[in-house]
């Protein structure tokens, strides 16, 4: 069985990481090729099955990638399937695990093609991270202050409206609150494989585009309160996600809320958790089994 492990041109041999996972699948008998998303050379009809791993560039080229994935998932099976990495593309998903009743972090949106001109005044939180609603790492990502503290509130309110409407000409914006937690207790990155939890990492914030392990991360004990908000936040999904990353914070009351539920392409930090190398290989071939592709 010929596979492709999907990446782009800034990793044309794969993060390092996944090269584990590659390694893991020729050791089990796979004929294993990394190939480049939008590279116009690659026949994707010559494999059987395409994983998307990193394809860190896809924000850039968002219709140009969306029509992509529609052409490729016609040629080759496409991991994960394309409606469900479409759907996981703009974050505007937080509101439909919101309105289930999932804890996600509080979120008001500015539309693109919309003026944020009033949507700071009634905010009472001391400082609010603004970012568009498709982007990967700190793309677009600013920290802004709310309250009196430097220029003054008025001033700061206003900067906060030009980086939202400088945003909102090409994307649609989110505004959440900046969580304290971040800076001490971290970012937590969930990976489950096949819809089984395997390992924790923490991240820091405001974290630049990095292959897994190059951007401080650390492994840390699981927590059985983000594993269960994690948990249900999957079951809310139609289907079982071949890979899926749910990224939580805790709140101003600390509690696990979700600020991202990556489909698309997240590390999975293998390296620091060396038996997920074998699960990501194991829930591969029970997609196969399932499929029978």
């Amino acid at each position: 069985m010929d596979i492709a492990l999907i990446t782009y041109d800034g990793l044309p041999d794969l993060d390092p990481d996944d090269g584990l996972f590659r390694d893991e699948l020729i050791k089990r008998g796979y004929k294993v090729q990394a190939c480049i998303w939008d590279d116009d050379s690659v026949d994707w009809s010559q494999f059987d099955i395409s994983i998307m791993r990193s394809a860190w560039d896809y924000h850039l080229k968002k219709e140009r990638f969306f029509a992509w994935m529609e052409s490729v998932s016609k040629q080759t099976k496409l991991l994960n399937p394309p409606q469900m990495m479409r759907w996981s593309s703009h974050k505007s998903y937080l509101k439909e695990l919101a309105a289930a009743g999932l804890p996600v972090v509080e979120t008001h949106w500015v539309e693109k093609g919309a003026s944020a001109k009033g949507v700071f005044d009634s905010l009472n939180w001391p400082k609010a991270i603004l970012k568009p609603a498709v982007g990967l790492a700190t793309f677009g990502v600013k920290k802004l202050a709310l309250d009196d503290s430097g220029s003054g509130k008025a001033d700061n309110i206003k900067a906060a409206e030009e980086h939202a409407d400088n945003l909102a000409r090409t994307e649609d914006v989110m505004i959440q609150p900046f969580l304290p937690s971040v800076e001490d207790y971290g970012e937590r990155a969930l990976i489950f494989l096949d819809g089984k939890y395997s390992h924790t990492i923490r991240k820091s914030c405001f974290q630049h585009l990095a292959p897994g392990g190059h951007a401080g991360e650390k492994s840390v004990p699981s927590d059985d309160r983000e594993v269960a908000a994690a948990q249900k936040v999957l079951q809310h999904l139609l289907h079982v996600p071949l890979y899926a990353r749910v990224d939580l914070v805790r709140d101003f009351a600390d509690t696990p809320v979700v600020l991202e539920l990556e489909l698309v392409e997240p590390s999975l930090f293998l390296s620091f958790h060396p038996p997920a190398v074998l699960a990501f290989a194991d829930a591969f071939e029970h997609v196969l089994a399932l499929d029978k592709v």
